[in-house]
């Protein structure tokens, strides 16, 4: 098993929903590093080779002294800085780096996360930007600065055509999603849009989440007090047991856990907070947005105006443009 951060991760989540039901159906179970790609994924070989060059796959990541601060954003990139921390003790659980690339028709987001004084993370997202889904993904596990555990996915229909398995949705995400894919799966970023978020678990199965921007509301975190944008993100029972009566899973639906995501209502709708239990068995936990700034620029500690010349046209945000 992993040492996860804590980031959405859909397998676990999963299980927390389903306790009450383990005596009904068993537990969905996680493959680890085999986890196999799907339906389709449009990077090419161009891609690929700017991917090893900036160390992001091939032997950059799996290193023997690959330093914490060895993977850079590039002048001109915002970069935004979050801090987890588990409710009931206050303990900062992780501390989290991110920002966005673009190579292609691809915005790449890159994630450093630190875990202990010895222990980091880096991950990145490749994420088309005129179609829902993820492209590909990577995630490691350093200790000291040697590569502990690594795993990678990539979305391509060509490869996987499993006999006796159904088909996998077309836009397709990993098993372990950042906060931003909530936001990149509604149809708008305003009240009232929805959308639907699909993780693939195993090489036979994937799960899908209801995710719904519910309204906006004033909060405050470290980095300032903003109007956010209010997404909230379900599991929907009907992808664990398709085969259940729908009343059954009409009882089941207001037991499943929800995740609580703000994110700026403005672009380039930063993500603000987040509140819910990711993990099962762990604590309930908040991340907030500690601040902001672009590289090579004086850091940001407080919001920035919607005036802001960091804003961004719509329906652009951190550099992700969706068309449906």
């Amino acid at each position: 098993m992993k040492i996860w951060s804590f980031r959405f991760w859909i397998p676990a989540s999963l299980l927390a929903a389903l306790v009450m039901l383990a005596s009904l159906c068993p537990a969905v179970s996680r493959a680890d590093d085999d986890l196999t790609a799907s339906t389709e994924s449009s990077a090419g070989e161009a891609t690929d080779a700017w991917l090893v060059t900036r160390g992001l796959i091939g032997h950059g990541m799996i290193g023997e002294n690959s330093g914490l601060n060895l993977m850079t954003p590039p002048s001109g990139s915002e970069v935004s800085e979050t801090r987890q921390t588990a409710n009931l003790t206050g303990e900062v659980l992780n501390q989290v780096k991110s920002w966005n690339e673009t190579v292609a028709d691809h915005t790449i987001h890159i994630e450093i996360t630190t875990l202990s004084t010895n222990q980091f993370e880096v991950a990145f997202w490749l994420f088309p930007n005129h179609r829902q889904g993820c492209t590909m993904y990577q995630w490691t596990l350093y200790d000291h600065g040697r590569a502990l555990q690594s795993a990678f996915w990539r979305n391509d229909a060509t490869v996987l055509r499993l006999a006796g398995a159904a088909d996998l949705p077309h836009d397709l995400y990993p098993d372990s999603v950042p906060w931003v894919a909530f936001l990149r799966v509604l149809e708008a970023p305003r009240e009232g849009a929805e959308g639907s978020l699909y993780q693939q678990i195993t090489p036979y199965s994937y799960v899908g989440q209801e995710v719904t921007a519910r309204g906006t509301e004033q909060i405050s975190v470290p980095a300032g007090t903003f109007t956010a944008l209010k997404v909230t993100a379900q599991i929907d029972i009907a992808t664990v047991m398709p085969n259940w009566p729908r009343f059954v899973l009409h009882v089941i639906k207001p037991v499943v856990p929800r995740n609580t995501i703000y994110f700026e209502s403005t672009p380039p709708y930063r993500l603000l907070k987040q509140e819910g239990v990711t993990f099962v068995g762990g604590p309930s936990v908040t991340t907030e947005l500690v601040r902001f700034y672009v590289v090579g620029a004086p850091p940001v500690v407080a919001a920035v105006p919607a005036t802001s010349p960091l804003n961004a046209p719509a329906p652009m945000f951190n550099g992700l443009s969706i068309i449906k």
